[in-house]
């Protein structure tokens, strides 16, 4: 019996320990939170699917990038998914592509 208990708590600690884990938010993707507006020549639309600018931000940037949310029908939330010491490179690379992207920049907005 004793036996039979041991193995039913170790099974509810495995659970309660699993659903923890489980129950807390998505962790928090790691990179540089940017701001990019798409230059008006490169063919962009207001309606450019997400996947498309994630795509050519990454391209550009030369790291992946994850976009994040649109405000309007130019700009665009993106986190450059990078090493703090890389960070810097591939923003830099991603504001040089003047050809997709008129402005890039830090995103600096107060987020709750």
């Amino acid at each position: 019996m004793s036996r039979m208990r041991t193995g039913w708590v170790g099974l509810l600690v495995a659970c309660a320990a699993a659903g923890a884990a489980c129950q807390g938010t998505a962790p928090a993707v790691q990179g540089l939170r940017v701001l990019v507006r798409l230059a008006s020549d490169s063919g962009a639309r207001a309606d450019t699917p997400s996947a498309t600018i994630e795509q050519r931000a990454s391209e550009s940037a030369g790291v992946p990038v994850r976009y994040v949310a649109g405000s309007g029908a130019q700009w665009h939330a993106l986190i450059l998914q990078c090493a703090a010491p890389d960070c810097a490179a591939a923003l830099q690379r991603l504001a040089s592509d003047s050809a997709h992207f008129s402005a890039v920049q830090r995103d600096e907005r107060r987020r709750h």
